[in-house]
């Protein structure tokens, strides 16, 4: 297997599923915590991952829906060129399922994968008793073995970052946020949208792989 650009959305945990203890010294550590739940793989969850496969054209996209059954939530589209596949499962099903699909895999694309998504994984993998079929936090400089384009673009921390969607703008690439951002995630999923979340994960991962083509050969 090739390439896989893979991305999460995560989301913040009920407040009764932390330990008190926990929950305490988050809250003493920032006031600001209960909005912040969902970045935090010890209060927050995975609900969504999207992996989009180069060599096969396609974007699975796990996701947690609590309106349908484990069997009649899947859907199949076309978008852009790629076949998009979507699973509903928890989030244990959701581990399990990219820890199958990278296995073989010869390269991560992130938009930082490195910061974000591959801790968040591990971490959330080990609480759901999840074993990894490999190490998915790999070197920082190795970009054979992953691509990290914030780690990219920012030349490793050298200069300031910008958002997807900015570096989109800037590239003259689609970007997912016409249909909502990051920030509507967590709104969205008490809201019931667990497949417009679905939906914005598979594009955020299709607006990743096209920025890589922009960039690639210039690093």
């Amino acid at each position: 297997m090739g390439e896989i650009c893979f991305d999460i959305e995560t989301c913040g945990i009920d407040d009764l599923e932390i330990e008190k203890d926990v929950r305490e010294y988050f809250l003493s550590r920032d006031e600001n915590f209960s909005s912040k739940k969902g970045l935090n793989p010890f209060s927050g969850k995975i609900i969504t991952l999207s992996m989009l496969d180069v060599e096969k054209k396609c974007i699975d996209t796990f996701y947690e829906s609590k309106s349908v059954d484990l069997f009649s939530g899947n859907y199949t589209d076309d978008y852009e060129g790629f076949k998009r596949n979507f699973f509903v499962c928890d989030e244990k099903g959701i581990l399990e399922n990219f820890y199958i699909k990278i296995k073989s895999c010869s390269r991560f694309i992130t938009f930082n994968g490195l910061r974000f998504d591959c801790p968040f994984i591990t971490f959330r993998s080990i609480l759901n008793g999840v074993i990894p079929t490999r190490n998915i936090n790999t070197p920082r400089f190795k970009k054979d073995e992953h691509f990290d384009l914030f780690d990219i673009l920012t030349l490793n921390g050298l200069i300031k970052g910008n958002s997807l969607d900015i570096y989109c703008k800037i590239f003259n690439i689609p970007s997912s946020k016409t249909v909502m951002s990051g920030k509507d995630v967590e709104k969205f999923y008490r809201e019931k949208k667990f497949f417009e979340i679905a939906k914005y994960c598979s594009m955020d991962v299709y607006s990743t792989y096209l920025l890589y083509l922009k960039i690639k050969d210039y690093f």
